[in-house]
């Protein structure tokens, strides 16, 4: 029972929902931080006060998702989005914009941000946009997922093809293929007659 226990406190920590700050204003990253504590499933893993901490921060935690400020002091935050894009492609990033700045969040989307979210922001907005950015993850790795198996499905139904294809060298066996090719389309039922081992099933199948 204790082991069962353990190994249930260890899965709820594992799908908790990783976020790195990336804001220059302390006070502003303390109090999202603790507003998005507040929610079980979710924990802030990193804070960066500048661009080039942000960058860093996120190479070492690889979060789930990123909340970044445009306004950051030393860089660029369309400059910085591009650079974690281009890390990691997948993770969704959430723009924090002033509203003089709702051009360049427009701006972010086209480069890759999931969305952008104006300050000051309700604190519901900001939760819901978190949850849609890690669902939408969600369902383009089981996509991708998907898309893999049914290759390797393909691939497997390929080979398994030409283990049961015959192999017929004779004008005999020849004409044998092509008269089962005429009857296969068909709803007609075949007897297939012949000594053990001459290829009955393999006709068959």
């Amino acid at each position: 029972a204790q082991h069962r226990g353990r190994t249930g406190t260890v899965n709820e920590q594992q799908h908790k929902i990783r976020v790195v700050l990336v804001d220059d204003v302390p006070e502003l990253r303390l109090l999202v931080r603790l507003t998005l504590e507040e929610d079980p499933d979710i924990e802030v893993v990193g804070e960066a006060n500048n661009g080039r901490e942000g960058v860093q921060v996120v190479g070492e935690t690889q979060p789930d998702l990123v909340l970044l400020d445009l306004g950051l002091p030393d860089a660029d935050g369309l400059d910085v989005l591009k650079e974690l894009k281009a890390e990691l492609p997948q993770m969704p990033v959430i723009i924090l914009t002033a509203n003089d700045s709702l051009s360049n969040a427009v701006e972010s989307i086209k480069q890759g941000a999931f969305h952008f979210i104006s300050k000051p922001y309700a604190v519901e907005e900001l939760l819901s946009l978190i949850t849609r950015a890690i669902e939408q993850r969600q369902l383009v790795r089981e996509t991708e997922t998907l898309r893999e198996e049914k290759q390797q499905l393909s691939r497997r139904l390929e080979h398994a093809e030409r283990q049961l294809a015959p192999v017929a060298q004779s004008r005999s066996m020849r004409n044998v293929r092509d008269l089962v090719e005429r009857f296969a389309p068909t709803d007609a039922n075949v007897l297939l007659l012949g000594e053990s081992g001459v290829g009955k099933e393999v006709l068959a199948n």
